[in-house]
């Protein structure tokens, strides 16, 4: 693998040599194992995101319902439903560890809604 350099230039090695070097590993099946690993994290990323999403969207359904007043407590749910959102489609675009602190950050939004009036 040769490593570009000179002015104006990046030292670090471009897409193409990466891909060789990887395709060229000796176990021919660990370039599939690894892609079959990245897609199952992407798809229980994007499942997890989706389930915030949804519970996020039914309470918010439940509140506008229940005709009482609406208050911080909804649009902190409703942040927390946006967040879970893009994590779905962070996670869509293999932007797992986006997508990981999305989720992570809709359900601490959705904890703190419920604290909230």
């Amino acid at each position: 693998m040769q490593v570009r350099g000179g002015e104006g230039e990046s030292a670090r090695p471009g897409v193409d040599e990466l891909t060789a070097s990887f395709h060229g590993q000796s176990d021919p099946g660990f370039a599939r194992q690894r892609s079959q690993q990245a897609r199952s994290a992407r798809g229980g990323l994007m499942a997890a995101g989706a389930l915030v999403a949804l519970v996020c969207l039914f309470v918010i359904a439940g509140r506008l319902n229940s005709g009482t007043p609406t208050g911080m407590g909804t649009a902190v749910y409703g942040l927390s439903l946006a967040s879970a959102a893009l994590s779905v489609e962070l996670a869509r675009r293999a932007r797992t560890r986006w997508a990981m602190m999305a989720i992570i950050l809709a359900a601490a939004g959705a904890s703190l809604a419920d604290a909230l009036p």
